[in-house]
């Protein structure tokens, strides 16, 4: 392991060779915690920058904040989490699936963003098939179970290695707060509506890549992705390639904020 693994109460961290330069902060799904990106946390990528993962207010460790559970009150969070953890250096943002929804948000208020890595982030109304489903019930409980059943029968049908990651998906719900699942999903859902969440994420002052599996990403999204011509990887595999391919997903994350962090640091304003 790269560096010296640091855990404190909701909030995961690597520090690598260079404490206090770049930060990258990775931002879960709902529904998941920060132990997604673990195999991050130990990879190369702890060599370069500071790594930094927090579970969601009512997610993981974390004790549920009734103020966070719609999308705006997670972004006053993430924003808060970042600028108390990393104050002064350059950040970049990995979000996956919802969670890049969040940091999306969250650019505009952190002016020290570099740059957002999007592992399959929400772009159309069709990217929200599992927190959309929220939607269809009328209490956070029946919506869990639900959640909690297609995610095993999803896990008993699929291939070893997306089975191990979507089994750690179901363990991470059990312990979610059902009140944050269930309103964290409705608006999700309406703001996925008329692909608001993509002209969001077109929308960026900062540049952006889209990492996405043909597996997993619906067809809307795909076309969505030619049509405006976003930056875009394409990996093969499940829809969480930093637990099935940890170290091909940190080239990439690397490959991408290498060059932001050494322009920013080369800028004559610095």
């Amino acid at each position: 392991m790269t560096g010296d693994t640091v855990l404190r109460t909701a909030l995961s961290s690597v520090r690598g060779s260079k404490p206090g330069g770049p930060a990258l902060w990775m931002v879960h799904a709902p529904g998941d915690s920060s132990s997604a990106f673990e195999p991050l946390l130990t990879s190369s990528l702890g060599s370069n920058f500071e790594i930094l993962a927090a579970d969601w207010p009512g997610a993981g460790r974390a004790p549920v904040e009734p103020q966070a559970f719609d999308l705006d009150g997670l972004v006053k969070w993430l924003s808060g989490m970042v600028d108390r953890h990393t104050p002064t250096q350059p950040v970049g943002l990995v979000g996956h699936s919802l969670g890049a929804t969040v940091a999306v948000r969250a650019v505009r208020k952190l002016p020290r963003i570099v740059g957002l890595f999007s592992i399959e982030g929400n772009l159309t109304a069709a990217d929200a098939y599992l927190s959309g489903l929220a939607t269809a019930f009328d209490g956070p409980d029946e919506y869990r179970r639900h959640l909690l059943d297609r995610v095993r029968t999803m896990a008993e049908t699929a291939d070893p290695g997306r089975s191990e990651a979507l089994w750690r998906y179901h363990k991470a719900i059990l312990v979610a707060s059902p009140e944050a699942l269930w309103r964290i999903g409705r608006g999700a859902a309406a703001a996925s509506r008329l692909d608001g969440l993509g002209e969001e994420y077109r929308a960026l002052p900062v540049p952006s890549l889209y990492y996405w599996s043909r597996t997993n990403t619906p067809p809307e999204t795909q076309e969505y992705i030619q049509r405006h011509r976003l930056r875009s990887v394409e990996f093969t595999g499940g829809h969480w390639p930093m637990i099935e391919q940890p170290q091909a997903t940190a080239n990439a994350i690397a490959a991408f904020f290498q060059p932001l962090f050494l322009a920013r640091d080369e800028s004559p304003s610095r």
